[in-house]
């Protein structure tokens, strides 16, 4: 049995794979015993190339799937911005409900959805998160920031009512504990029975909100280890900057 599946849509990312997967690299498992899942694009040949190359490279990695989707456009954003219309979510849900369908017949114990502009700079966050849901969370993700550059954003967000409705940041979260979240985004490790039943949905703020929206609706608890910071490295220039200077928001890599 597989311990764990780490997947993702992927596009146009050939500049940041070699350090995303350098960063999992470092992470204390068994690689014996975990897989990948991409879901690529037929027009992305760069990238496709380096996940190809990696697998051949790596043959101890127990499944390592790479599913080229015709039917589903990928996209990019223009770099150093981030547009996102109704469309664009709808190809995120498509994606993502096609890459939970084939977790599922892989059958994990634990699925990591990590967005592949997500940096794992912690060696011990997979080991971390999954400690969390052996301990009773449903799903946890750790700290990231959803813009370049400030502290406005985190990766967590509250429901203003009813779970899969209108949300929105308060002005103060628990940044740095380990605490319970209506939403998560970007990088979510799963136990088995919610990637088992829980879907991605339409929303109007991103497909991550109608994820948790549908994982509250069954009763399924939500947390942010927020102890543990993830870059989110959003464009090609800010990667350079980042090996360069690092991240000012990593306030806990003193303390590790």
């Amino acid at each position: 049995m597989l311990d764990l599946v780490i997947g993702c849509p992927i596009y146009k990312r050939d500049w940041i794979f070699p350090y995303w997967i350098s960063c999992i690299e470092n992470q204390n498992i068994d690689f014996s015993r975990i897989g990948f899942v991409f879901e690529a694009s037929p027009d992305d040949k760069e990238t496709i190339e380096m996940l190809v190359k990696y697998r051949n490279a790596r043959p101890e990695i127990a499944e390592f799937i790479i599913d080229i989707k015709t039917d589903v456009p990928h996209f990019s954003h223009e770099e150093g911005s981030r547009t996102w219309s109704m469309s664009k979510y709808e190809n995120m849900v498509n994606l993502r409900n096609s890459l939970l369908s084939k977790v599922r017949e892989l059958k994990p114990n634990y699925f990591f959805s990590l967005d592949s502009d997500i940096i794992l700079t912690n060696p011990n966050t997979i080991q971390l998160l999954i400690s969390h849901i052996q301990s009773g969370a449903d799903a946890v993700s750790p700290l990231m920031y959803m813009t370049p550059i400030d502290e406005m954003y985190p990766s967590v967000m509250s429901w203003s009512n009813d779970p899969g409705g209108q949300a929105y940041r308060k002005e103060v979260y628990p940044i740095g504990e380990y605490f319970q979240s209506d939403i998560i985004m970007a990088a979510k490790m799963m136990s088995k029975k919610v990637y088992e039943n829980v879907n991605y949905s339409l929303h109007l703020q991103g497909e991550d909100l109608g994820w948790s929206g549908n994982a509250a609706k069954l009763g399924y608890k939500l947390y942010s280890a927020s102890y543990i910071y993830s870059p989110h490295i959003m464009h090609k220039q800010m990667l350079d900057h980042f090996l360069q200077n690092g991240d000012s928001r990593d306030v806990f890599l003193a303390s590790r």
